[in-house]
């Protein structure tokens, strides 16, 4: 017997019918991905600003730098001795406070300082905010150390600066790069508060007398 085969059944591509069926299929999947993309792009979307990276207080300059234009100031800081067990990094105090701490005697005097800040670049990208004292109310003169690092902070705004410190002549070597092409880049906003937000933020100040920080100097904590 001569067995014959449905040729419509066993080959899909043969039927007209199931043919467009696949067709429609396929174009109705993409159309909806193409229409849901025009639907995604039209919706208004929300996006994440970085937080501009913090710029770190400090008294000392290391390493190759440049200094802005702006000087930030005159400021308070409560800076300790490090053998004293608190941080290298100076903390914003308020300036009434300071006031008030410093008129008690030479315990806070000389922990407490009034200084100017100026914003430096390194030569690996770093910002920080390098505080200076004020010049001697009574003589109107800096330390000969902080007068060489003012010196070079102020000669830094046009070129690399870098000092390092000679301990035995008690000074400092001062160097000037010969050739340092790379310029700084600088924030967009540098202003007094923008500068000083970044450099203290929020927890890095001190406010009142019960300061935790204020305490433990005092022995209280």
């Amino acid at each position: 017997m001569k067995n014959t085969v449905n040729q419509d059944t066993e080959n899909p591509s043969s039927n007209p019918a199931k043919g467009e069926t696949g067709k429609a299929a396929a174009e109705s999947v993409f159309e909806t991905a193409l229409h849901a993309r025009s639907e995604r792009a039209a919706r208004p979307t929300t996006r994440v600003a970085k937080a501009p990276s913090r710029i770190r207080p400090t008294t000392k300059v290391k390493g190759w730098f440049r200094s802005h234009e702006t000087m930030y100031g005159p400021i308070f800081i409560f800076h300790p001795k490090e053998e004293g067990g608190f941080s290298d990094e100076p903390v914003f105090i308020f300036p009434d406070l300071a006031d008030e701490l410093r008129a008690e005697g030479s315990l806070f005097e000389n922990a407490i300082k009034e200084v100017m800040g100026y914003l430096i670049y390194t030569v690996g990208g770093a910002l920080s905010l390098v505080m200076v004292p004020l010049p001697d109310p009574a003589t109107g003169r800096h330390h000969p150390a902080n007068e060489q690092k003012v010196d070079a902070l102020e000669a830094a705004r046009h070129e690399w600066k870098r000092i390092d410190w000679n301990k035995d002549l008690r000074q400092y070597d001062d160097f000037t790069a010969i050739d340092k092409p790379d310029e700084p880049h600088w924030p967009e906003d540098i202003s007094e508060v923008s500068i000083l937000s970044r450099a203290f933020g929020e927890r890095n100040v001190i406010k009142d007398r019960d300061d935790p920080l204020i305490m433990k100097f005092r022995g209280k904590a």
